[in-house]
């Protein structure tokens, strides 16, 4: 019965594990490419969409909110992830309309961390005020 509780929790949740998985190799520098990485970026983006689509049918309420914040910051995310490439092939180009594009770029990055860092705080707090009241609720005495 566990197991097969915990096998619906991976088939639920296997597209969030993608991006997870994508950004600890790019925090390892490991695909050097810039192809590579907005192939990463483009399919990231493309499973939180879907991602989104399923939670949307199996949630409801503030659990959706929750699951739907977590999504958009893997969203935004890849975003920020394929502005980096444009911005790495855009680069050095102060000549023509590639360094206005690169100028634009580095703008949008910059716009752009500021929400994906205001949705991971939200997404950190409120995983841990849930797990606290899990806690809470499993400690305290039933009377």
């Amino acid at each position: 019965m566990i197991e097969s509780l915990q096998r619906r929790r991976l088939v639920r949740h296997w597209p969030l594990l993608v991006p997870v998985a994508a950004w600890l190799l790019l925090f390892e520098g490991l695909p050097q490419s810039e192809i590579i990485r907005a192939v990463i970026a483009v399919a990231c983006f493309a499973l939180m969409i879907y991602q989104w689509i399923a939670y949307r049918r199996t949630y409801r309420g503030s659990t959706l909110v929750f699951v739907s914040l977590i999504v958009a910051g893997f969203a935004l995310a890849s975003i920020w992830l394929a502005l980096n490439v444009v911005r790495y092939y855009s680069y050095g180009h102060e000549s023509d309309n590639l360094g206005m594009l690169y100028s634009s770029v580095v703008r949008m990055q910059g716009v752009l961390i500021w929400p994906i860092g205001v949705l991971v705080m939200i997404v950190c707090v409120w995983a841990i005020v849930g797990f606290a009241r899990w806690l809470a609720a499993r400690v305290s005495p039933v009377h």
